[in-house]
């Protein structure tokens, strides 16, 4: 009995000590920002009220065309002007977030930069989203002018939180490491929210009765405020004072504006925007044009996906009701189960070791490889099943599982390389210690959305060119119920069904062709653009090695290199822009030839020199002086013969000297 009364508490110990340990890795202090992973989640929570409600929000107006019988025409209009209303928004809320706007009532030293933002404009968000399905009247008019300012609503404080995000992250989290590990946990609750704010859409999809509207509504508020956890984490995201300048200098430079616009990034991305050219132009920012071509083209993909495919499901694989619900559900299931695999092991991969130790740059490229090589394939894979197979709830469940294998290591690099951006302008920028990254955030953001409307407005318009129709089906059935809150069960919910299948029947089959030709070769299209322009961008190798030690100098940080961790740094080609052959002065007026032939190769040099700086983009200039080769004949020497015996004569040796005087030693720049 003995034995057995010990093993209990070893058994309780090992239990105990288990999660002990499980509590500890979750919140001890890991990394250079201090949070430990607990702590980042919470940071990441941030985004679960927001994908919430841009999921309430962004399916808003099928139900108010399917359900509520508003026009197609309208209401394809109406959501181009809430389409440009986006980019619009971020275009603004950056730059009030960089001066910070909010400092009188919440104090920047208490507060920080972004955690007033996120804390007023989530309230915003969040009542605005609960009242979408909540129109006042059922009556061309009213019905459409609720739908354009709730929605508009919605937007800038869902916008307004977003930027907040971005620049906190990049404030906060310094390294790669981070902000990958962030941007993991971020995805988790990104889908947590998707997927609360998809359950009123469908459920109303399916049956759109008041009982059901109002129910949904509390239900929006309350999960549209759970994002508020994060306030106290953003409290962090304070900039660090210059030490050149005194506060009050730097407070007066916050309130004028001295953070730029969103319309100085472009000038510096496009310098001939400007109505007046001048031939100081500098040249662009190859970064900034880049990844704004990144973020255009991703969003056009993800707008031409999001705006048709739920059409794909409804008109092309002509399906309704609960059944359409359940393919949804299903395909989305699917595409989140792989989401979360494969997030955690690319986590755990992409955000190994430091990457400041690497001096070789190899797990940058690596990243940078994979992700392009993915999205290559996700676009062949799109092509080949949605718009060359022909059409089952099999290839849907298919795509669901492929599309989430070409696209889910790309948010990994994307975020990584917009915070490489912002870090950059920061410490090597034009006005070193400029903090403007909600300006920066905000013109990435507006650049992404503004592809969104142009591409969401046009295709919800191509829908109507197609030869969409649509028809409310309640309406006609709501003759069936004598109750003043019509359900979806007996004659009316068989009325219903049998109304949709009808509208789905009597569309042409132009409508289905334009579907699948959006889907599947459209956005595949898209992808190839994605892809390109993240090869190009210039930010990787010595550049981003450079980058580091300025992150860690500016923190007050040293990179301590083993031998283990010392490597070749990585270098790109190089050619030679001016070559000089050895030249030797002629006996007759030494000093005049042997000064004008210098005088030649200094102008040379120069006049080179000059003109490769004007070239746009990154470069590194090497000079190389060739002393042997600029040796006169008759006394050249190769490095495998023998060497002369040793001169005695004193004017001999004399001789030689003036005759190294007289050489203009062999010169070429490589670039």
């Amino acid at each position: 009995m003995e034995p057995e009364s010990k093993a209990a508490p070893q058994g309780s110990g090992a239990s105990e000590g288990c999660f002990s340990r499980l509590r500890r890795k979750l919140t001890e202090p890991h990394g250079h920002s201090g949070h430990s992973l607990f702590r980042k989640f919470r940071f990441a929570l941030s985004l679960f009220s927001l994908f919430h409600i841009l999921a309430i929000i962004g399916s808003a107006k099928d139900v108010y065309l399917e359900k509520f019988g508003a026009d197609a025409t309208i209401m394809g209009l109406l959501f181009s002007v809430i389409s440009f209303w986006s980019p619009f928004t971020e275009c603004v809320v950056g730059h009030l977030q960089d001066r910070e706007v909010l400092r009188r009532c919440f104090p920047v030293r208490r507060w920080g930069r972004r955690a007033p933002f996120l804390a007023t404009h989530c309230v915003i968000a969040a009542v605005a989203a609960s009242a979408v399905y909540m129109p006042p009247s059922n009556a061309t008019g009213p019905l459409e002018v609720w739908f354009v300012l709730v929605l508009m609503l919605s937007y800038w404080g869902a916008s307004s939180c977003v930027i907040a995000f971005e620049a906190a992250r990049q404030e906060i989290y310094p390294f790669k490491e981070e902000r990958i590990v962030v941007e993991g946990l971020c995805k988790y609750t990104m889908m947590m929210g998707g997927g609360c704010g998809a359950i009123p859409v469908l459920v109303l999809m399916a049956d759109a009765s008041m009982l059901h509207r109002l129910l949904f509504m509390f239900y929006i508020l309350l999960f549209g405020l759970v994002s508020l956890e994060a306030v106290p984490i953003f409290r962090d995201a304070v900039a660090a004072p210059s030490p050149e300048l005194p506060s009050e200098v730097q407070d007066v430079q916050s309130a004028t504006g001295e953070v730029g616009s969103v319309f100085q990034i472009l000038r510096e991305v496009m310098p001939r925007i400007g109505c007046c050219r001048r031939k100081d132009h500098r040249p662009p920012n190859m970064a900034f044009r880049h990844l704004m071509a990144v973020k255009f083209w991703n969003g056009a993909y993800g707008a031409s996906i999001g705006s048709t495919l739920f059409y794909y499901v409804t008109y092309v694989l002509r399906l309704g009701g609960w059944e359409r619900m359940q393919v949804i559900v299903g395909g989305g299931l699917i595409a989140g189960l792989t989401e979360i695999s494969l997030n955690w092991i690319y986590m755990r991969i992409f955000s190994a070791g430091d990457s400041r130790l690497d001096m070789t740059g190899k797990t940058d490229r690596r990243l940078l490889r994979y992700v392009v090589f993915s999205r290559f394939c996700n676009a062949v894979a799109t092509f080949g099943i949605i718009g060359w197979a022909e059409p089952s709830i099999f290839m849907v469940f298919l795509w669901a599982v492929t599309t989430r294998f070409g696209l889910a290591s790309f948010s990994f690099w994307r975020v990584s390389a917009q915070c490489w951006l912002v870090d950059e302008d920061c410490i090597f920028g034009e006005v070193p210690g400029r903090r403007r990254q909600g300006v920066i955030f905000g013109a990435l953001a507006m650049t992404q959305n503004f592809a969104g409307a142009i591409f969401s407005s046009l295709t919800f318009l191509g829908l109507g060119l197609a030869g969409l129709e649509t028809v409310n089906c309640e309406a006609q059935c709501k003759h069936l119920s004598t109750k003043q809150i019509v359900d979806s069960t007996g004659a009316v919910g068989e009325c219903i069904d049998t109304c949709f299948l009808g509208v789905i029947a009597m569309q042409p089959e132009s409508l289905r062709w334009y579907v699948r030709a959006v889907i599947g070769f459209w956005a595949p299209l898209c992808e190839l653009f994605v892809a390109f322009h993240a090869w190009k961008f210039p930010i990787k190798g010595a550049r981003l090695r450079r980058l580091y030690a300025g992150i860690s100098q500016s923190r007050g940080e040293e990179i301590n290199l083993t031998l283990e961790d010392s490597g070749t740094p990585h270098t790109g080609k190089s050619k030679i822009v001016l070559s000089v052959e050895a030249t030797k002065s002629s006996n007759s007026n030494k000093m005049r030839r042997q000064n004008t032939d210098g005088e030649g190769l200094l102008w040379r040099l120069a006049h080179t020199t000059a003109l490769v700086d004007s070239w746009p983009g990154a470069k590194s200039l090497s000079v190389l002086f060739d002393i042997n080769e600029a040796a006169p004949l008759d006394t050249r020497r190769s490095h495998r013969s023998t060497a002369h015996s040793t001169i005695d004569e004193t004017g001999e040796n004399s001789k030689q000297v003036s005759d190294w005087a007289e050489i203009i030693p062999s010169t070429r720049i490589s670039l």
